[in-house]
């Protein structure tokens, strides 16, 4: 019998081939409102339940840890914020070396006991992700850190990154028994991520990889935490229990769409800067989570 996860992997695969198909014969425009679709609606709502995750690891909303975890969670968020616009170049690193390792971890994690040299394997993982769309989206990224930190770093900069990492994670990935098996399944998904990352825009670039193979395996991973399944009725639940951060994502969705320009200078390092801000705490929830499931 096939498993969840390795149905939801076929699935997602082939949606991966079918945009890298599809994408080129659609304008930029609605590349751009088709990723920001994604990330304003599935990609927020995948962390809509934080709240609802701590208040499970704490047995309850009404003690005094929740409380503290509830202001320590919104205060990292107005933290990030602030930190952007403070130290923008130190914080787009944090930035990245933290959803380096949140993707990873979702990646993996159900692969992997935790130890140091799999968390260190994580960042790996997830580094070469986003160093494989740097490369392949450049002139994009290069304006983006650019506006954001005052620096211009070279072509050369990423591609020999990206070629580093990807030795280095050629080995980790022979070196871990549990995953040598999967080595030439991985690579054949690295490179289905190369192709969706040189199709399309910047922003859905990151959009599709962030909803379709980050976001949604996560929230599966939630409804099982929370609700003990993953089923209809789990989700449904899980809808109404985050159906005020799914409205505001909705508000959100429209107000980028009616108010905000896609080509604007100020957008992407806005869009980036806004997903900052709630990456640093959600990260640290799901590792809780994760940590306490397994």
């Amino acid at each position: 019998m096939i498993s969840l996860a390795t149905k939801y992997y076929q699935i997602s695969s082939i949606a991966t081939f079918l945009f890298i198909l599809l994408v080129p014969s659609l304008s930029n425009s609605l590349v751009d409102l088709i990723g920001g679709f994604f990330v304003f609606t599935l990609g927020i709502l995948h962390g809509a339940n934080d709240l609802e995750i701590i208040a499970k690891n704490f047995e309850g909303k009404f003690n005094r840890l929740y409380f503290k975890s509830v202001v320590l969670y919104i205060g990292v968020v107005l933290i990030g914020a602030v930190f952007f616009f403070l130290l923008p170049a130190l914080a787009l690193l944090f930035f990245v070396m933290f959803s380096s390792y949140h993707f990873g971890e979702q990646h993996w994690e159900d692969r992997l006991l935790m130890s140091p040299f799999h968390f260190a394997f994580y960042i790996l993982y997830g580094a070469f992700i986003f160093f494989l769309m740097f490369t392949l989206q450049y002139e994009s990224v290069v304006e983006v850190i650019e506006k954001i930190s005052g620096y211009r770093l070279n072509f050369e900069v990423f591609l020999y990154t990206l070629m580093g990492l990807g030795a280095l994670l050629c080995i980790a990935m022979l070196a871990i028994p549990s995953i040598r098996r999967e080595f030439i399944k991985e690579c054949l998904l690295l490179l289905l991520l190369g192709g969706i990352f040189y199709v399309g825009s910047l922003m859905f670039a990151f959009a599709f990889y962030f909803v379709v193979w980050h976001s949604l395996p996560s929230l599966l991973d939630q409804l099982k935490y929370l609700y003990g399944e993953m089923s209809m009725s789990s989700f449904v639940k899980y809808l109404k229990s985050s159906i005020i951060y799914w409205l505001a994502s909705l508000v959100s969705l429209y107000c980028v769409y009616r108010y905000i320009d896609f080509e604007a200078d100020y957008f992407m390092p806005l869009f980036f800067s806004f997903l900052a801000a709630i990456t640093f705490p959600h990260t640290v929830v799901m590792g809780l989570m994760k940590h306490k499931n397994g």
